[in-house]
């Protein structure tokens, strides 16, 4: 048949199939067997829910083929718009990824932007020296200060609207702004030349690191040395640190990519290594070489801002600040060395790795957690409510006590492990991290409130006059509640509901964060 006799016949299944029940459309293409497209023709008759033929009534079975042409019984499409964001949350971290301190301006929007890169502080030991490094825009948009918590936040597509998930159980806390950075020029002085001015838009967040020895496990957040889709020759970490001078663009193609949360991974060339933003710093200009995954030859949008800039190396060489008015194929980042002399960093990358525990959460080692973790949201949650400051300060005034009785103390060591402290504390950590892990009321004979009552009783016998004041004064209040949940999630949840609470709920859960026993 010719097209216009096939158009014919095609037009006429159409009309003869859609009698059946639940046909929405017929279509002309491949047959598919067992989700595998074959190279067979056939039309292809879409329906919203398929049936088994043997729970049909026998006049509603769609025929197997219609004038010698067989027939396709598949699910109508739900289309899903394309788009270059992250959407997701992402454990452990990477670059790449969205971020937001989930302030507000006084439209009521929430401004966001993109992790580029993680960097040690310089002269600060693990685990307490990691930072994810970003845009000073980014991380105080809104009025956030250093100590304001930063998320890693997940992005809901309803029909192609994109807008940020509120919810405060999935806000997915990472981290709090140590060091607000700054928006204007820098003097700085490469090796052998003049001092100059280079424009500075950057800040850091100290990353929620907590290792505990006792089981080996990072109770905080983790986060590797790779940037989301980065993908150069295969490979998506940073392997070191690089600059481009005024030399390196003598062959008039130096090409460097970004990956950022808006537009994900672009590529380009830099156009000037000295080029004057309005407050008269220099800065990196770049010009999109390739179209990006909306078809748009633009390197950089709004959202992408803090994206790290590497080079066909893998060399991080920049940070992503702004976009250019006048040509969206243009982007202005600042120079990248600049920026770790004012902040005193050092990117993480193959060639600077950190040391110490903080280095083994770079990957997923025995005993670290690589779901999304949700510790640290539970924490915040429980530290927003009336009484979780007051709490959360008693733990950390008693915590190296506690930990030198469990440690180094003979009786309260044995009746910590008779009481099977070890096995209920693991699972309050994996409850913490994972709301689908349940704590047992139970373990090997043992209830939570022996054990519990055990604890108490050789603390007391042992501790301090102040341990055994404060052990006195929530006792009872820790007894009435310890059997009546199995998920600490659902008990924070239930509290917050509660004004008038005495906030005993989140006892529980800083405890497994901030005891280290062994």
């Amino acid at each position: 048949m010719d097209q216009k006799e096939l158009a014919a016949l095609h037009a006429e299944a159409e009309t003869e199939l859609k009698k059946y029940h639940g046909v929405v459309g017929v279509g002309y293409g491949l047959k598919e067997v067992d989700g595998k497209t074959t190279d067979q023709i056939s039309f292809r008759v879409y329906v919203k829910a398929k049936r088994k033929p043997e729970d049909l009534n026998p006049a509603d079975v769609i025929p197997k083929e219609y004038k010698g042409i067989p027939t396709d019984v598949v699910l109508v499409i739900q289309p899903k718009p394309l788009h270059c964001e992250d959407l997701d949350q992402h454990s452990p971290l990477i670059g790449g990824i969205s971020i937001t301190n989930f302030k507000t301006n006084a439209a009521n929007q929430i401004g966001s932007g993109t992790l580029g890169c993680f960097a040690t502080l310089n002269g600060v030991s693990g685990p307490e020296n990691v930072v994810l490094l970003s845009n000073n825009h980014v991380l105080t948009s809104n009025g956030a200060v250093n100590g304001d918590t930063i998320y890693q936040p997940r992005y809901i597509d309803n029909a192609g609207t994109i807008n940020i998930d509120p919810t405060q159980e999935r806000r997915n806390p990472i981290g709090k702004v140590h060091n607000v950075g700054q928006q204007q020029p820098y003097s700085y002085t490469y090796p052998s030349e003049t001092a100059q001015d280079y424009f500075l838009d950057c800040a850091i967040a100290k990353l929620d690191i907590c290792i505990s020895s006792w089981c080996n496990t990072n109770c905080g957040v983790s986060y590797k040395n790779e940037i989301r889709g980065l993908n150069i020759g295969g490979n998506s970490k940073l392997e070191d640190v690089a600059r481009v001078a005024q030399s390196d663009l003598s062959s008039g193609d130096y090409v460097v990519y970004k990956v950022g949360r808006r537009t994900s991974k672009t590529t380009g060339r830099v156009i000037d290594t000295s080029a004057i933003d309005p407050s008269g710093g220099r800065a990196l200009y770049i010009e999109a070489t390739q179209a990006n995954c909306n078809g748009a030859m633009q390197f950089s949008d709004e959202g992408d801002s803090g994206s790290a800039i590497v080079n066909a190396q893998n060399e991080v060489v920049g940070l992503l600040y702004a976009g250019d008015s006048a040509n969206p194929a243009r982007t202005l980042a600042c120079h990248i060395h600049p920026v770790m002399a004012y902040l005193s960093i050092t990117p993480i990358t193959t060639a600077n790795p950190p040391f110490g525990p903080a280095g083994q959460t770079l990957n997923d080692v025995e005993g670290v957690f690589t779901g999304i973790n949700h510790t640290t949201e539970v924490r915040e949650r429980f530290l927003n409510t009336r009484k979780g400051a007051e709490i959360y300060q008693q733990i950390l005034d008693h915590r190296q006590e506690v930990i030198a009785l469990v440690n180094h103390r003979r009786p309260v060591t044995v009746a910590w492990h008779r009481s099977q402290g070890p096995t209920f504390l693991a699972h309050f950590v994996n409850n913490a991290r994972d709301p689908l892990h349940l704590i047992p009321f139970e373990v090997e004979g043992i209830t939570r409130d022996q054990m519990i009552r055990r604890m108490a009783e050789i603390l007391t016998q042992h501790g301090s006059e102040a341990l055994q004041q404060v052990i006195q004064s929530y006792l009872d209040e820790v007894m009435g509640f310890i059997n009546s949940f199995d998920n600490l999630h659902e008990f924070v949840k239930q509290f917050e509901a509660m004004p008038g609470s005495s906030g005993l709920s989140g006892h529980s859960t800083l405890i497994e964060e901030t005891v280290d026993v062994k």
